[in-house]
């Protein structure tokens, strides 16, 4: 069976069999927020969720859009029950939306790769975004070697990107990723498989089959 590995800031709980390369650094960050300004809280990872820990103000009472179940599932360990959950991407984001009227804020990483809060907006609606944690390359990771004939799941863009920083791809190399805003990332030529739905589990399935 061919080595498959999991690309990304943490490792998998039901990652069994696959190689986690820790290849993302976060940092969290604390500034003020005025959470009583808003009806809702946007939260499209578990990283931007956890970051609300350093919290006292209880936000959890806010609805709560999450954009998929991983995110809903951290919130919800963490008192968030208003909780609403899109389709696993930032587009699905916007068909929610369409239907509310909330004034949201929107808790981010310090770079995003999708354009649906500037969509929302054109849509008329009222979101602030605030930056709650920051990723950089893991400088630190230790060297982890990669088969040849590896199968290699990405998670982001940034995950992309930092990998290219320590290793390169082959022509036996099998690529899969979350989605589509991941695969453009990829550079010019190199092939991938979309994974079914936009989740780790979904990822790993998929190269569990190539791997086989």
């Amino acid at each position: 069976m061919r080595p498959i590995y999991l690309i990304s800031k943490t490792s998998h709980d039901n990652a069994v069999g696959v190689i986690h390369i820790p290849i993302l650094s976060i940092h969290l960050l604390t500034p003020v927020i005025d959470f009583s300004r808003y009806d809702g809280l946007i939260i499209t990872s578990k990283e931007g969720a956890r970051a609300l820990s350093n919290y006292t103000v209880p936000w959890q009472k806010l609805d709560i859009l999450c954009v998929g179940e991983a995110t809903a599932q951290v919130v919800s360990t963490m008192g968030g029950y208003n909780i609403t959950v899109a389709r696993g991407y930032g587009d699905s984001l916007l068909e929610i939306l369409e239907n509310q009227d909330n004034r949201w804020l929107y808790v981010r990483p310090r770079a995003i790769a999708s354009s649906w809060p500037k969509q929302a907006r054109v849509m008329g609606k009222k979101i602030d975004e605030v930056i709650l944690y920051e990723t950089s390359c893991n400088e630190t990771m230790e060297a982890i070697e990669i088969a040849g004939n590896g199968i290699l799941i990405f998670t982001s863009p940034s995950s992309i990107k930092c990998f290219l920083k320590r290793y390169h791809f082959t022509p036996k190399h099998s690529i899969v990723v979350i989605g589509f805003t991941t695969q453009k990332a990829l550079p010019q030529g190199i092939q991938s498989v979309v994974a079914e739905k936009t989740t780790v589990e979904s990822c790993i399935e998929s190269a569990k089959k190539l791997a086989l």
